[in-house]
């Protein structure tokens, strides 16, 4: 079992080679959204920990942190 906090970005990853059965509930009914793209790339979380999540280059975490960014 795992509880994770409200507004805490969160994924499952099955390992193994069988099939996995998932079971989700929440603790309210109002459980709420939180937008993924500010949660992870308006934060200050580094760029090589989003590039090496994401299977990707630090450059295309920058563009996606420029496309984000609060426009004055």
């Amino acid at each position: 079992m795992f509880v994770f906090p409200k507004g805490l970005v969160h994924f499952q990853y099955n390992a193994g080679t069988s099939y996995a059965i998932a079971l989700s509930a929440f603790g309210s009914a109002s459980a709420g959204t939180v937008s993924l793209p500010g949660t992870l790339f308006a934060t200050g979380i580094d760029n090589a920990v989003l590039a090496k999540s994401f299977k990707t280059d630090v450059g295309v975490i920058q563009k996606l942190k420029a496309g984000l960014a609060v426009k004055p």
